[in-house]
């Protein structure tokens, strides 16, 4: 009996010995890391999110660069300036507008790549023309509300909203000293070429007055919520910025940026789309400026600019960058050729 009694006891015991070994081998499945198999599925595929089941570790993903609207702003490597990367000058095509004769100002669309934006000197009204990448015309509009008294460059830029893409109009020519050093620039949203129809509409008059006397100017371009105008004399370049998103209700004093002795007079000029490079043109000339990432305008202006291929024109005064880096001329007269200066790496 007592034997019996003996052999029962060590049979529950172990039972309760393989059951308590069954327990513990369950709690260890259950608390141990997941396999890092899943981890070097998300390395390897970055576009899929990682397994938030799991406690394991993983690599964030590299951010998209083509998620960004803008180009991020390009260097340039030890020793290398803004001019060096511009080396080929090719004929794009010939102007093929007949009422484009006086081509004083150009700007390339934001907002249809390809497209490029011209308008006459004073010899026509508040108007401008759209052009194709080799010359084509694709029509000409009249700016609803504005005034040509000496139109002399365009740009294309930022306006009040950042993300919307406007047209600069700057009727800044004085060549008889007769403004009272008082300028107004003509600020309109763009359209789209192939869809408007008529006048284009919501011209803002931008009105400044120099801080300094009178003079005549042939040049502007647009950085950020800023507009330069460049002055035009044999002797110096005076660059003064204002307010580009203002309203319009007031007349603004502008600001001298700096003065520049250059050797030639200033007729056109642009920003690179990255805001990398300021380019100035003149007859025979195109001077250009690198602009460091996180370094203003006006403290790149302050370096010596270096010379970048022109196109022989006869009289060119419009310059104007294109989407990939490389720019546009034209000159003045019937028909003149489109050139396109290429930016290598």
């Amino acid at each position: 009996m007592e034997r019996r009694s003996l052999i029962t006891l060590l049979v529950i015991a172990a039972a309760a010995i393989a059951v308590a070994l069954v327990l513990l081998a369950t709690r260890d499945d259950t608390t141990s890391p997941a396999p890092t198999t899943t981890a070097q599925t998300d390395v390897d595929d970055p576009t899929r999110p990682p397994d938030t089941t799991t406690e394991t570790t993983t690599t964030t993903p590299p951010e998209d660069p083509t998620s960004s609207t803008t180009a991020p702003q390009a260097t340039l490597p030890p020793g290398a300036t803004a001019c060096d990367p511009y080396t080929a000058v090719t004929i794009a095509g010939t102007i093929a507008s007949p009422d484009l004769v006086e081509a004083s100002g150009m700007a390339a669309s934001r907002t249809r790549v390809g497209v490029l934006w011209a308008h006459n000197d004073s010899r026509d009204g508040a108007r401008v023309y759209a052009i194709g990448p080799d010359g084509t015309d694709l029509g000409g509009f009249d700016i609803a509300g504005a005034l040509a008294f000496d139109w002399e460059d365009m740009a294309a830029g930022p306006g009040p909203d950042p993300t919307t893409s406007m047209l600069y109009f700057g009727d800044i020519g004085d060549n008889f000293a007769i403004r009272g050093g008082r300028v107004t620039v003509y600020r309109v949203p763009e359209p789209d070429p192939s869809t408007n129809a008529g006048a284009i509409d919501g011209a803002v008059a931008l009105e400044y007055a120099y801080p300094d006397g009178v003079y005549n100017a042939e040049a502007l371009f647009v950085a950020d919520d800023s507009i330069y105008i460049v002055t035009k004399d044999r002797d110096e370049a005076r660059v003064y910025r204002g307010n580009a998103a203002a309203d319009g209700s007031s007349v603004e004093t502008l600001e001298l940026v700096t003065v520049l002795d250059l050797g030639g007079e200033v007729s056109g000029a642009d920003l690179s789309w990255d805001g990398s490079t300021v380019a100035f043109r003149g007859y025979t000339s195109v001077w250009m400026w690198h602009v460091r990432p996180g370094e203003s305008v006006a403290d790149a202006l302050a370096n010596e600019p270096c010379e970048a291929p022109s196109p022989e024109e006869i009289q060119g005064e419009s310059i104007a960058f294109l989407a990939d880096g490389s720019y546009a001329t034209v000159s003045e007269g019937a028909n003149p050729e489109l050139f396109v200066v290429g930016r290598g790496s």
